[in-house]
């Protein structure tokens, strides 16, 4: 049997590894927009500490543009999938809650996005 415990650790594990997944794809490789900056970043960053001549800095540029859309797909799906996950989550937790409760469980929600979104 499912418990309260094991559903709300469910959501917790699944937010936090969506998080720092997401995180960790647009932190290191590429920022919301073009990319741009977090690619410059990026090649700065692996010039720096590979030593990197002027022709392999621009033909890091060039692997990192060609596969800047993949990793965009990749993020997209992922994201679907999270939000699919943790919708299924919030509908198993819903369904064990009072009326009571289930509106208060929209009102922490709310409270988290608005932290997540104030970040």
């Amino acid at each position: 049997m499912i418990t309260r415990k094991t559903l709300w650790l469910a959501i917790i594990i699944s937010l936090l590894i969506g998080g720092a997944a997401g995180y960790a794809i647009n932190s290191i490789y590429f920022q919301p927009g073009n990319g741009h900056f977090g690619k410059t970043r990026f090649i700065s960053y692996m010039t720096e500490e590979l030593d990197l001549s002027a022709l392999q800095q621009r033909q890091l540029d060039s692997i990192i543009t060609s596969v800047h859309p993949k990793f965009q797909a990749i993020r997209r799906t992922f994201n679907a999938n999270l939000k699919n996950q943790i919708d299924s989550t919030q509908r198993m937790i819903r369904a064990i809650l009072t009326p009571k409760q289930a509106v208060k469980l929209d009102a922490l929600n709310k409270k988290m996005q608005s932290d997540t979104d104030n970040k």
